[in-house]
């Protein structure tokens, strides 16, 4: 495995801290880092000066051959990186060098992106479905809790189902389960774009392409399109039994 030399200065003490990090990650032939990615172990560091926990990122290209994806983590931490973050770059890059069908190739760039990818795959889903069931909900969210602004939304799965977790400004944390019903309705209406993006070619599956593809279906002359089912929400504050 490739790993690669970083030095980060604690914002405490000022000492510099060199890191190891791998380039790529291979989780049939190092299984232990699939943990370490999703526990957040990979990404933290303690300084040797004064024992501050360190979050340090860094470019990785994960690959899941059984699930037939490859994830570019590309971390932006700042304006300026994302000012010039080249996109198209690296999109062609990868497609450039990549020659293996239908594989789901993606880029993000958070630490909760990667994590989220590699559940939603792990339990065999469509990020494409997911991310359209976002606005799904979103929207009865909006309706239910006036006034209550989102910060972030992600998958997650609890109690054996799956669910999304709402990030809200009041402090809370709130959880839906998504309608296997719901799923299904936007997996059909959805098919074309949500399993073109399993067929290798790069995508940043996430919000701005969820609203793109709502928006150009919304706009399809003469698509006759059933509705969605009533999803019959049940939002839940996270970590309470209310």
């Amino acid at each position: 495995m490739e790993n690669k030399k970083y030095t980060v200065k604690c914002p405490e003490c000022g000492t510099e801290v060199e890191v190891l990090r791998p380039a790529v990650i291979n989780v049939q032939r190092e299984p232990e880092y699939k943990a370490k990615v999703l526990t957040g172990e990979l990404f933290n560091e303690k300084c040797p000066g004064c024992g501050q926990e360190l979050q340090v990122v860094s470019r990785i290209a994960y690959h899941d051959v059984e699930k037939r994806m490859i994830i570019y983590f590309r971390p932006i931490t700042s304006q300026e990186e994302l000012n010039t973050f080249d996109y198209e770059g690296i999109r062609s890059a990868i497609e450039d060098n990549f020659t293996q069908p239908n594989y789901a190739l993606r880029v993000v760039t958070t630490v909760n992106e990667l994590m989220e990818k590699i559940k939603i795959a792990e339990f065999g889903l469509n990020d494409g479905v997911i991310e359209i069931a976002k606005f799904v909900y979103f929207d009865i969210f909006t309706k239910q809790f006036e006034g209550v602004g989102v910060v972030n939304i992600y998958y997650e799965r609890r109690d054996d189902k799956d669910a999304l977790i709402f990030f809200c400004d009041d402090g809370q944390t709130r959880s839906i389960f998504i309608s296997p019903d719901v799923y299904a309705a936007i997996e059909k209406r959805f098919s074309a774009v949500v399993n073109a993006i399993y067929t290798s070619r790069v995508c940043m599956v996430g919000r701005d392409w969820a609203l793109r593809m709502i928006k150009t279906y919304s706009k399809l002359e003469g698509e006759k399109q059933e509705p969605i089912p009533d999803a019959k929400p049940e939002f839940k504050l996270v970590g309470s039994d209310n």
